[in-house]
């Protein structure tokens, strides 16, 4: 692990999905990260300083307060972090052997029943890159291999409810902890109505925490009834819809009720089961993204540079980043 200050603020908060103002935050208040300073004063991080960001946060997840988590990670010498950290910071986060490593781990612990070895597994994962990139990378291609192996009469249906229970578990002490970071505009995210499956409501909300925006779950099984309410109290810039099994109703009218409920603002609908949904969420006047990053490039689309706020601009690169 390199401990030489090399990247800038912007690649670090793109590498552990911690928005820029929270990581300045954690160092003014707990003395973490540690960076040095570039002769044009500008903070420069290693990779030691990664991986002490990724232990915290994953600590967080575990229930710790941030005070207590980086009080645990400022007594832990570099040798005693997680092998996922080691591994995650020694070799670059987006090679696929890495996330490949994770998966099979979850997998693993899924064909075990271990529902306590899914959340440890699905916690170690969170060590391997920003949580976007994680849910992306590792835990939606672990639903999937779950749901392909019940089909094939390897895993039964309660190893699928152990596992997205785990993930979900953990997923919401992220998301806790990261929206209280993010003062940009509210994006409210709901699943359509009869649909249960909210997992990939998480991974855009995720996505959207870094593009600056602050997404409210509404969760599963939400009537355009319910949403109309929501978007009359929350103002929110736009309304995410989920659907990932085919909805067997008059899907014109379901997705124009939620337009309506929108009250104006701009319906996305994502998820698997989208695409079969299409002429229906366009004669409804809605817009279909292919998936969280989609989503989030049509509102950052949508608000251009007319709404400045903190973690708006896009994240940089450790070499041409700005910021200090």
């Amino acid at each position: 692990m390199r401990t030489e200050p090399r990247y800038r603020i912007n690649a670090v908060s793109e590498m552990t999905g911690i928005p820029a103002p929270t990581l300045r935050a954690w160092e003014r208040r707990y003395g973490l990260p540690r960076p040095g300073r570039s002769e044009s004063s500008y903070r420069l991080y290693s990779d030691v300083d990664v991986a002490e960001v990724r232990h915290m946060l994953a600590l967080q997840a575990r229930g710790l307060a941030p005070s207590d988590a980086a009080r645990v990670v400022l007594e832990s010498p570099p040798v005693s972090f997680p092998r996922e950290v080691e591994f995650a910071v020694g070799a670059p986060a987006t090679t696929d052997d890495v996330f490949e490593r994770g998966i099979e781990h979850i997998v693993t612990a899924a064909r075990a029943y271990d529902a306590q070895g899914l959340e440890r597994e699905v916690q170690a994962a969170l060590y391997l890159g920003s949580p976007s990139t994680v849910y992306q990378r590792v835990l939606s291609p672990v639903m999937v291999r779950v749901g392909e192996l019940w089909a094939a009469g390897e895993l039964d249906i309660s190893a699928e409810h152990l596992t997205s229970h785990a993930m979900l578990d953990v997923l919401s002490h992220v998301l806790g902890l990261l929206t209280r970071t993010v003062e940009g505009p509210r994006v409210l995210l709901a699943c359509i109505e009869e649909e249960q499956h909210e997992l990939p409501v998480y991974g855009a909300a995720l996505a959207l925490i870094e593009g600056g925006f602050l997404p409210v779950m509404l969760g599963q099984r939400c009537p355009p009834s319910a949403v109309g309410v929501a978007i009359s109290r929350l103002d929110p810039i736009a309304l995410g819809l989920s659907v990932s099994v085919p909805y067997l109703g008059d899907d014109v009218r379901l997705f124009r009720g939620y337009v309506e409920a929108a009250a104006g603002r701009p319906v996305y609908v994502g998820g698997r089961a989208a695409a079969q949904h299409a002429p229906a969420i366009a004669a409804a006047g809605a817009e279909r993204v292919p998936d969280a990053a989609g989503l989030r490039q049509s509102l950052v689309g949508l608000v251009g540079d007319r709404l400045p706020w903190p973690g708006r601009a896009p994240v940089g690169t450790a070499g041409g980043a700005s910021g200090s």
